[in-house]
């Protein structure tokens, strides 16, 4: 009986099927590794997208284009004039720097995205300086006149007064007096061009802008930019063009 009974059970053994596994535990798998890869993914597009901005925003990138600079030569017009009234016409009681105002010159700075660059003194801005320092030196000759002439005891009370007196006296106007005879306000054209006109080849590393092996430490935002070299802080500013 004992051998019948095993018989049986071998029998009822042999006819049961292999039970599958269950397939949530496969899903529960493939849902792990598929989050698994999607934080990966989103981890790269994260990282990508940092240095993609710093790219963008590093000041080197922000150098190129057109930048102005207006240089001032106030004080040197107003010494150089006054020096000559002082020599020439007595004229040490004025302070002309209420005649000068801003005596200002400017320049192009041109920094290509090809790695060149370029400078140039702006020869229409250098003009209409040379045009006010005049004006401003004409004006205090003028009231100079006026002066002379009232303590002479002649009545002379307007400025058209004057330009007639100056006319009678020396033959000519009083501004093509000043410009012939008159001293020079401004560093001549040539000179400037001179010291400011140029070009080469520049490069920024490190804050360092390196135009043909000479560093200039900068600073910039989208609209100024500030140079500090051997020639000491020089501001630009971008032009809208």
């Amino acid at each position: 009986m004992d051998n019948d009974l095993e018989y049986l059970m071998n029998e009822i053994k042999s006819d049961q099927k292999p039970v599958k596994p269950k397939r949530r535990k496969k899903k529960r798998r493939r849902g792990n590794g598929l989050l698994v890869l999607f934080l990966f993914v989103l981890l790269l597009v994260v990282v990508a997208g940092g240095v993609g901005i710093w790219w963008l925003q590093r000041p080197e990138r922000k150098l190129p284009g057109h930048w102005h600079r207006a240089i001032e030569y106030t004080q040197e017009a107003n010494l150089a004039a006054k020096e000559w009234l002082m020599a020439a016409e007595g004229g040490a009681e004025l302070d002309l720097s209420s005649y000068m105002g801003n005596i200002t010159i400017g320049t192009d700075l041109i920094l290509g995205k090809d790695g060149s660059w370029s400078m140039m003194l702006d020869e229409v801005s250098y003009e209409q300086a040379r045009k006010q320092a005049y004006t401003a030196l004409e004006l205090a000759f003028e009231d100079l006149l006026i002066t002379r002439l009232q303590s002479a005891g002649r009545e002379v009370e307007s400025r058209e007064e004057a330009a007639q007196a100056i006319r009678e006296t020396i033959g000519m106007d009083c501004m093509e007096y000043l410009q012939t005879y008159g001293p020079e306000l401004l560093v001549p054209l040539e000179d400037m061009k001179q010291q400011y006109n140029g070009g080469g080849n520049w490069r920024a590393e490190k804050g360092v802008l390196l135009r043909d092996g000479r560093g200039e430490a900068f600073l910039i935002n989208t609209d100024l930019l500030v140079l500090s070299g051997q020639n000491g802080t020089e501001v630009y500013y971008r032009n809208a063009d």
